[in-house]
């Protein structure tokens, strides 16, 4: 993508601000010469409806409109956008909130101004730009996530071990004394924590990572 080509919209409510991050793109990234301003979400939202842009560098707190709401309007129109948050905030709560919304990069307003231009770089080229902190509680996160998604339960995992052995539902009922719903719920939920598209996928998912034994012959 070529710099010329290039859009940037940078949304921020303080002119003082705003004026600052566009003399930074102009500065470290002269090659870029499509910079557009908004101060509010009102404005930002006018420019999006009539205007293609490639990055979006924005403030999560405007006087007349969410963050969560503009990102929103610009998933809809560009699925492929790219986002950077710049914010204040830097409570885990709320960088927690800000991955969820899957931004492409998260700063801080208290960062240098080389990190600003090294993360539109850094996003423009297709990779996500976290600064520390926000990059180690989504860290956190992946690993919490991963560790729910393996937990498997008792039960459950004799729920697996007969629908390794190629029982059916029915069977697997009477065996374990449970209705069918309740086999069916145990089967959806193994399916959820291993990740697996169909039975034959959660069996050779769980031999894969030791949770049942190879069935011999």
């Amino acid at each position: 993508m070529k710099g010329k080509d290039i859009r940037i919209l940078l949304i921020d409510d303080h002119d003082l601000v705003l004026q600052g991050l566009k003399r930074i793109v102009e500065c470290s990234l002269p090659e870029i010469k499509n910079i557009c301003t908004a101060s509010t979400g009102k404005e930002a939202l006018q420019l999006i409806a009539t205007q293609r842009f490639d990055l979006f560098l924005l403030d999560m707190e405007l006087p007349d409109m969410s963050g969560v709401d503009i990102i929103s309007h610009i998933r809809e129109k560009d699925a492929h956008a790219r986002i950077i948050v710049n914010t204040m905030h830097e409570e885990i709560w709320f960088i927690k909130d800000l991955i969820q919304c899957n931004v492409e990069g998260i700063l801080f307003k208290s960062v240098d101004s080389t990190k600003i231009a090294e993360a539109i770089r850094c996003v423009l080229d297709g990779a996500s730009y976290y600064c520390p902190y926000a990059e180690h509680v989504r860290t956190q996160m992946k690993r919490s996530e991963e560790g729910r998604r393996e937990e498997i339960t008792l039960r459950e995992l004799d729920v697996l071990k007969q629908i390794s052995e190629g029982k059916s539902t029915q069977e697997i009922a009477r065996e374990l004394c449970v209705s069918t719903n309740t086999v069916d719920t145990h089967r959806r939920h193994l399916m959820e924590k291993l990740g697996a598209r169909n039975v034959a996928d959660l069996i050779m998912t769980a031999i894969s990572k030791g949770i049942i034994p190879i069935r011999k012959c």
